[in-house]
């Protein structure tokens, strides 16, 4: 495994020596886990390091979001089950995005107000109720305290080869361990030098126990590079995921669409079920209005995208004596700096405000249902 940064060891070796040297440290870790091929990365080099130091069992966390492809949380039972392991499995009974259902976009997990059988799969008898429902908030020193003088680190399957923005982040942060949050906890990344090849060669050559979702979509045709399974209602790109997983897990599909409206609708016509349609002769401003204003199907994406409008003209008209751009946003232009690029941002109303931060906040899950509580700070993915 040749190292990507240069520093003269290969990335397996140079992972593992950074997990090895927290637990020397004494250092409390906390393993972050989604049942994707990165935190199981990090979950086998902890437990190596952990042998190696003597600090077993390996604390892992995860909180359940009920919907992922089938095999996620089978793993996550078989992990848990390991000696070398101390398994946190949680639930906050928050709501997760649905972008195909522009009415109503929040679905909860084990929702209390519907019947257990409805849910699309039960609980672990180890699953534990938390009350943050702040992804921020899963771990904490309050709730996970270290031993006095040392320190709570999250360990997070962060690899810069996905994302540019993350490759900057790690620049900024000096190297592969963060700064002490509010929350009183480091994070950790000690696999960001790694590729997908340095991953799946792990696995193989270790002979690793992985989430068997990955296996199926690749019989179904999905490539290896594109092997990549993230919460699977929560952004548009999962359209194409959605439509194989419906051949892949009938049943599963059947039961997740009865969840959440609009799912089938999505993977039955693709992307086009979810974006806003230019009609022929249409400026993509008039597409704007019409498709998130005047024709909105709900009072709430009318409101917030009135909002953008008026504020993403007025910090254009601070740039620019330009009218405001119809498909190439000015340059230096925040996300949403063009008609088209507003249109199809703001066609969900984009209730967790993560393209339009600059212009709205984040729809609390109260505004939904009544008694349904407040993030407690920015949502997010587990």
């Amino acid at each position: 495994m040749k190292h990507s940064f240069g520093l003269g060891v290969d990335v397996f070796t140079a992972g593992l020596n950074r997990l090895i040297e927290l637990y020397e440290q004494g250092d409390r870790i906390m393993v972050c886990m989604s049942g994707g091929k990165d935190s199981t990365i990090c979950a086998e080099l902890a437990i190596m390091a952990a042998t190696i130091t003597k600090r077993l069992p390996v604390e892992i966390i995860m909180r359940d979001e009920e919907i992922m492809f089938p095999g996620t949380f089978e793993y996550c039972e078989r992990l848990a089950a390991r000696p070398e392991v101390q398994f946190h499995w949680v639930t906050a009974h928050q709501p997760v995005l649905n972008v195909f259902n522009r009415v109503n976009p929040y679905v909860w997990v084990f929702d209390p107000e519907v019947a257990p059988e409805d849910w699309v799969r039960q609980p672990p008898s180890i699953c534990q109720d938390i009350p943050d429902m702040n992804i921020e908030m899963l771990v904490t020193a309050k709730r996970y305290p270290p031993d006095e003088g040392k320190r709570l680190i999250r360990v997070l399957g962060l690899r810069v080869q996905e994302s540019p923005n993350r490759k900057l982040g790690l620049i900024s942060s000096g190297g592969y361990l963060t700064g002490t949050d509010r929350h009183g906890v480091k994070s950790a990344r000690p696999i960001y030098d790694w590729t997908d090849g340095h991953v799946w060669k792990a696995i193989s050559e270790n002979g690793w126990d992985f989430n068997t979702a990955y296996g199926t979509m690749f019989r179904m045709g999905v490539s290896s590079r594109n092997l990549r399974l993230a919460p699977p209602l929560q952004t548009v790109a999962q359209v194409n995921t959605l439509q194989i997983a419906a051949n892949a897990w009938p049943q599963w599909f059947d039961k997740v669409c009865d969840r959440a409206p609009g799912v089938r609708t999505a993977a039955q016509f693709g992307k086009r079920a979810v974006m806003p349609v230019r009609r022929t002769g249409e400026t993509w401003q008039d597409c704007f209005q019409r498709e998130c204003i005047d024709e909105a199907p709900a009072e709430w994406i009318r409101e917030r995208s009135q909002t953008v409008k008026e504020r993403a003209i007025e910090a254009h008209s601070k740039r620019s004596t330009e009218p405001f751009p119809e498909v190439k946003p000015a340059r230096g232009a925040i996300n949403g700096g063009c008609w088209r690029q507003l249109a199809h941002i703001m066609y969900s109303g984009d209730p967790f405000a993560m393209k339009m931060s600059a212009f709205l906040k984040p729809l609390e899950p109260s505004f939904f249902r009544t008694g349904g509580g407040t993030w407690g700070g920015t949502p997010g993915f587990s």
